[in-house]
Order: structure tokens, then C-alpha cells, then sequence
């Protein structure tokens, strides 16, 4: 089941209701798996990489710390800043939004 993903900077929505298969975070308390129809909870998350997998393709952003709230059907996350990152974690161009 897709979950809705929003990430959100003081820029403005980076993420804005992606639908997605599941995402990948680190939180302060251990790496997380996050699917559709999960129990609402909030986390703050750790500086680092998190992915998201999206029609069979595995997306990478660094996320600068943050909070994510999740219920049933989506996974906001505030950070201060982000940017795009390949698998091993080189930087990449990142846009405004993500489209």
C-alpha cells in the first residue's frame, strides 16, 4: 500500500504528496522502515541519508535533522535542509521542488 510522502524546508515544500511504495529513515532511535496503514507516531530524525522508492526507483536525499510525522496514509518531514544524493552519497544538483 503507497504512503504519501511531504518534505518540507523553510523553503517551502520540497515533497509535496509523492506517492510512494515505502521510505527509509534514521531516526534517533535506529533506522526505520515506513509502509501505508503504519500507527501514527513522531520521530526526530539524525543528520544522514534517507531513500524512498517510488515506480521501482530508489530516490536519496540528506536531510539535516528533523522530525517526521507519520499516521496511515502519509510521512511529513520538516528538515532545515536538504539536498539529492546518489546511493553512495555524493552530492548531486538539486532543484527547489521535487518533482
Amino acid at each position: 500500500m503507497a504512503i504519501n510522502l511531504i518534505i518540507t524546508t523553510p523553503n517551502g515544500k520540497f515533497i509535496d504528496n509523492k506517492k510512494v511504495d515505502i521510505i527509509n529513515l534514521k531516526t534517533i532511535d535506529g533506522d526505520i522502515g515506513v509502509l501505508g496503514n503504519m500507527s501514527p507516531f513522531v520521530t526526530a530524525l539524525k543528520i544522514g541519508n534517507m531513500n524512498f522508492k517510488a515506480n521501482n526507483q530508489t530516490h536519496w536525499v540528506h536531510l539535516h535533522r528533523g522530525l517526521a510525522i507519520i499516521n496511515a496514509t502519509e510521512c511529513k518531514i520538516i528538515t532545515e535542509r536538504l539536498y539529492l544524493v546518489n546511493e553512495s552519497g555524493a552530492k548531486l544538483l538539486t532543484p527547489d521542488k521535487f518533482e
